[in-house]
């Protein structure tokens, strides 16, 4: 029998194409994450311009991968792409989002259901976590109490995933993350009304907290389509609200 020996030197400084692969990978899904929370934090206006040069200088990163950052953000609805023209931050109708809560609540009641069947007492534990560093996180900016969080806004993504975890269908979980990355970028760009600040959204999710853990999946998804439908409904009031007075 004969053993043959590869040749595995490599010169000085070589880089192996699986090393360049997942640098490439980290750079753009930091660069991703970035500009993700920044548009979601309100930033940019809806249909404000994204250029890429500035983005690139701002997030001391490659053009490159500026550029693969912002398609991978139009594959989630929050940047447009206009062919010779750019990318644009997505812009505000209020039909679109009827029908974004519509399907969002239909996805996530599915998959609550098959998290509430399927998830053990090691999820209950990571979901009452999640639920608590919700509760404790500020919601509002200290800099501008009428913006939301970014730590807000990750704990908040954070316990409405955990509810999920168990359905195990990717797919689903990928969706729902996306319609919900949607409705915050509509809720950054209202304006305060009443009914935004009366609303005990805390009461709410420690509702389907409740009836998560109860395991009573009727009550979880009632829950869960009540507070994705407040959501609309506060939205709907504000833009409305920001029409009659000619304000954004």
């Amino acid at each position: 029998m004969h053993l043959r020996v590869e040749n595995t030197f490599r010169p000085l400084g070589y880089s192996f194409p699986m090393a360049r692969s997942n640098q490439w990978d980290s750079l753009s899904s930091q660069a991703r994450e970035s500009l993700r929370m920044n548009i979601l934090g309100g930033e940019w206006a809806p249909g404000a311009k994204l250029q890429v040069a500035q983005l690139s200088k701002r997030y001391d990163t490659s053009s490159t991968v500026m550029r693969e950052a912002l398609t991978r953000l139009a594959g989630e609805q929050l940047v447009t792409f206009i062919p010779n023209r750019g990318f644009f931050v997505a812009e505000l109708s209020l039909d679109e989002l009827r029908d974004l809560t519509e399907f969002r609540c239909r996805i996530e009641g599915f998959g609550v259901a098959l998290a509430i069947e399927r998830g053990d007492l090691t999820w209950e534990s990571e979901l009452i976590a999640a639920h608590h560093t919700l509760e404790r996180t500020p919601r509002r900016r200290t800099d501008d109490p009428h913006r939301i969080s970014h730590e807000w806004l990750s704990a908040h993504q954070a316990f409405h995933a955990k509810i999920l975890e168990p359905c195990r269908v990717a797919t689903l979980q990928d969706l729902a993350a996306t319609l919900a990355d949607a409705t915050v970028l509509y809720r950054q760009w209202t304006a305060p009304t009443q009914a935004a600040e009366s609303r005990d959204i805390e009461a709410e999710h420690r509702g389907i907290l409740e009836a998560v853990l109860a395991r009573d999946t009727d009550a979880a998804q009632q829950r869960l389509r009540e507070h994705y439908s407040r959501t609309t409904d506060v939205i709907e009031s504000s833009l409305g609200q920001s029409a009659e007075t000619g304000e954004r």
